[in-house]
Order: structure tokens, then C-alpha cells, then sequence
């Protein structure tokens, strides 16, 4: 049996490398972040075989019986840590397997699981892994202690916790970079910092750079003290775990002497705590002991404070501090994350691709990802440079899945810039006639690819009635097939807007 990971055998070598990782990636963005990493985790690992098999011909007169090697057999194989873990698997993520296999096989493939094969397989390494607590248990300890043999299976397997050198800093993001800068080189200072922003804008990739950076400071001065992180559901499970083994008396205090000897406490994703009142309870002690210690904490959500279901306690602690939003990543931001992604893999794309990808596929950081993985791939078979027809024709269902959304206010800034105005001035109630044109191509942007209604739309432009956004709409309409050079503005604004 062979272990590749492509279906083209001519680039097997090269293609191992990476099937793994683009099979766990599209499942992670078609599942989520909580469902991925509940079925997956960071311990599953994934790959593409060919099993040859062998078949005897019939034997006819004059003839003598020989074997005839067929076409291998193909399939999807993910390597479980138990027989639990793949009923689970089986049972709750079977659809949104076949279609990734769909996807990037372009045909249905048997998919297997074996549980603890010795045998070496990639593993994914795009999404968060265990915990990342002190390694000496009398700096800090580990609520989830794992023994020798574990800990150098998971350094051998090259999973790094991500570094605040590879964030790319944007205006959606900005602050809450500063607020990182802040923990790593002033910890204690302002004290706790939270971070919240919808999936896949970075908040993980940051307290894993504070982790990092932390790490690396402390390792030059020689410090006893570690930082700590753990995702919210790691800090509840030892939690019960303790409470489950532990004597009543002390358990609690058993608990809490985990957390001492630390720098810093790194929490993902706190609204989880939700779930059990006594968590929160327990969070809240950990909490107090130590912020009065001075030791710097930083969590983050994927919603405001005010929206969090979190007892108001623990809402008062946290306003207290520093809030840090991030948004989803402006169009800049995307291509930049883009041309990075493009860099690391070394791929031969034009920039138009990644112009491209970040326009219609920028919503996030994995949804770029996940339309590499399928250009990559195809460089893998092709062994050609990637065009913009070559991607276009690639990722041709998913740029009509993945269309991003266009608002008002980018409509506005598209138009403004290109006719070189003020970025408010067709939000104003001048008739001027040299804004008057721009506000009815900016209406007519709109009402094409926008859902808004008429009367949204002349109310965000100049506070116009809805009979002269149609008025609007019908004289652009009418222009463009008179006026060359108006057609062409409209074709580079559409561009523009992707």
C-alpha cells in the first residue's frame, strides 16, 4: 500500500506534503472552529492512499493463468485516537466529509479510520493545538499532565504555536495589536485585556503570539515564570476533573495552585464558560488571585461584553480592563494575507490572483486559505503558473459560492476615488453637477449588487427619494451604451468591488 497525497502519481513526492493538510482544512472551514475541534482536535491526522490490487485473467486455450496489477485503489484515511472519537466523526461530520473529499478529489472516495497507526502522517497544523502551559510542573503545573512519550510525539510532529511576527496588522485589527505588545512587554499594566471579533480573524493567532513571544522573552532572562494558555473548554475539563478526583475539602485549592508560578493566563473563546455556573465560579476565584498577584490575563470572545452570558461579576472584572475588537479584515488586509500565504508556499501566482482572492474570498483569513489549497493542488497536477484565467476556471463553483458582500459605504468609497471626491461628499445634499453623476453610478452600483432598498439607498445618498434612485438607474442604464468611456469606469469599478 502507498501513502500519497495526490491523485496524480507523477507528483506524488511533492503532493505529500500537503493533501493531509488541505482535507483537515476545507473540513475546518465547512464545520466551524467549535465543531472542528471538537470532532478533530489537533490530534487527528489525515491522508490519501492507493492500495494495488491484484487480479487473475481468465485463462483461454493456448493461454497460461497470469496476474494483472488494475488501477489502485483509492481512499481518504484519518488516524483517530480512539474507536469513540471515529463513531463520533462517523456520525456527526459524514456529509461535510464527502463533500470535501468532492471538492478536492473532484470524485466520492472510500473514507477509513484507524486508531494509533504507528505509521508517520503529516499532521494538519492550521488550527490551535492542546494547551500550552510551564513544562515543569512546580513553575505553574498542567491541569492536563501528560506523560514523557506524549510530549515528544507532539514536538515531533513540528506543530509551533503561531508568532506575532506572521500577524499582519490592519486598521480592523490595529488596537488590538497594540493591546498584545502591551502583555508581552508591559504584563500587568492594564489588566485583563479582552479580545473579541467574529471566526477566523486572528484572536487565537494572538494569544498564541503573546504565548510565544512570552515564551521567548523569558527563555533570554532566564525566568522561572511561564505563561499559560488554554481554551476555555481545557480550563473546564480540568476543572471537573479535579473536582471528579479530588478530596471535597481541598479540591478547589488543588485546582487553583495549577495557575501558581505563572506570567501571564492566555483563555480562548471565555464564552464557553456559559455552560456551568461552578466554572464561572471557579474562573472568577483564579481570576481574582491573580490579577492581586499581578499576573497578566487576556481572553478572548466572539461577542461585545454586554453580549456575553457570563455572570455580571465577571463582566464587571473584565469592562475593567482593556476591550479590543477585531473586525473582519479590510480589503488591503486580505490581499496582504494572501501574498503572504502565497509567499510561505512559494507558488507561482500572479498578483492578479491574489487580487482575486482577496475580493472574493477576503470575508476571512480561512476562506483565502482554503482557496489556495485548491489552486495549490492544482499546481501540484499542473506544474504550471497560475494565471487569472487558470484560477478563474479552478475556482469557478466556489467564486460563484463565495461572492463577498458589497455595502453602501464600499460603493461610496469605490465611486469617490475613482472620480476623485471627498469619500462623503455623494452622502451630502449638494446637486452640483459634477457630483451628480457619480451619486447615480454610485445608485446604480447599488441596486445592482446590493440588496438594499430604494428607499435605503436614496436615503445613504443624499437623502433622495426612491422614484430618483429608479430615475438614476434608468439614465446610467441608458449612458453606458452611449458613452465609452463611462463604460469603461463602470467595468474598473466592478472590478474594484470584485
Amino acid at each position: 500500500m502507498h501513502t500519497v497525497t495526490d491523485y496524480a502519481s507523477s507528483h506524488t513526492d511533492i503532493a505529500q506534503k500537503h493533501t493531509g493538510h488541505s482535507v483537515l482544512a476545507l473540513l475546518a472551514e465547512k464545520l466551524g472552529d467549535k465543531r472542528f475541534d471538537l470532532w478533530f482536535g489537533q490530534d487527528t491526522l489525515c491522508s490519501y492512499q492507493t492500495e494495488q490490487s491484484q487480479t487473475t485473467q481468465p485463462q483461454t486455450e493456448g493461454q497460461t493463468t497470469e496476474s494483472k496489477q488494475n488501477d489502485g485503489v483509492e481512499k481518504v484515511v484519518f488516524t483517530v485516537r480512539n474507536q469513540f472519537k471515529a463513531n463520533g466523526i462517523r456520525r456527526h461530520c459524514k456529509q461535510e466529509i464527502d463533500q470535501t473529499v468532492l471538492e478536492l478529489f473532484g470524485k466520492a472516495l472510500p473514507i477509513e479510520f484507524t486508531i494509533n497507526t504507528p505509521q508517520q502522517i503529516l499532521p494538519f497544523t492550521g488550527l490551535p493545538s492542546d494547551a500550552r502551559l510551564p513544562d515543569n510542573p512546580k513553575n505553574g503545573g498542567n491541569p492536563q499532565d501528560t506523560d514523557s512519550t506524549e510530549t515528544k510525539t507532539k514536538e515531533q510532529s513540528g506543530r509551533r504555536f503561531a508568532s506575532m511576527t506572521t500577524f499582519l496588522e490592519g486598521l480592523s485589527n490595529r488596537l488590538a495589536c497594540r493591546a498584545a505588545d502591551l502583555a508581552i512587554n508591559h504584563p500587568g499594566e492594564i489588566n485583563p485585556i479582552y479580545i473579541f471579533g467574529p471566526t477566523s480573524t486572528g484572536k487565537t493567532h494572538i494569544l498564541e503570539g503573546i504565548w510565544s513571544a512570552v515564551r521567548k522573552k523569558t527563555s533570554r532572562l532566564s525566568s522561572r515564570q511561564l505563561p499559560m494558555y488554554l481554551t476555555a473548554e481545557q480550563f473546564l475539563s480540568s476543572f471537573v476533573e479535579t473536582i471528579r478526583n479530588g478530596a471535597s475539602r481541598d479540591r478547589n485549592q488543588n485546582f487553583r495552585s495549577k495557575f501558581k508560578g505563572i506570567s501571564h493566563l492566555l483563555i480562548d473563546d471565555i464564552q464557553l464558560f456559559a455552560r456551568a455556573d461552578s466554572t464561572q465560579t471557579e474562573f472568577l476565584h483564579v481570576f481574582d488571585m491573580l490579577r492581586n498577584l499581578g499576573i497578566q490575563l487576556v481572553f478572548s470572545g466572539d461577542r461585545p461584553l454586554k453580549e456575553l452570558p457570563l455572570r455580571s461579576e465577571l463582566i464587571g472584572r473584565l469592562e475593567a480592563g482593556m476591550i479590543c475588537e477585531i473586525n473582519l479584515p479590510e480589503r488591503e488586509l486580505s490581499l496582504r494575507i494572501c501574498q503572504n500565504l502565497v509567499q510561505q508556499r512559494e507558488l507561482p501566482i500572479e498578483h492578479d490572483v491574489c487580487r482575486l482572492i482577496a475580493s472574493r474570498f477576503g470575508v476571512h483569513a480561512r476562506q483565502i486559505l482554503g482557496a489556495l489549497n485548491r489552486l495549490h493542488m492544482h499546481y501540484l497536477v499542473d506544474n504550471q503558473p497560475i494565471t487569472l484565467t487558470v484560477a478563474e476556471e479552478v475556482l469557478g463553483d466556489l467564486l460563484r459560492l463565495n461572492r463577498r458582500d458589497i455595502r453602501l459605504p464600499d460603493i461610496g468609497k469605490a465611486v469617490c476615488k475613482s472620480f476623485g471626491l471627498a469619500e462623503d461628499t455623494l452622502r451630502s445634499k449638494s446637486r452640483l453637477k459634477q457630483i451628480a453623476t457619480p451619486r447615480m453610478l454610485a445608485m446604480w452600483l447599488a441596486r445592482k449588487y446590493t440588496r438594499s432598498a430604494l428607499s435605503e439607498i436614496g436615503l445613504y445618498f443624499g437623502n433622495l427619494s426612491h422614484s430618483s434612485v429608479i430615475a438614476a438607474q434608468r439614465k446610467i442604464d441608458r449612458q453606458i451604451g452611449e458613452d465609452k468611456s463611462l463604460a469603461e469606469i463602470v467595468q474598473e469599478l466592478e472590478r474594484t468591488l470584485g
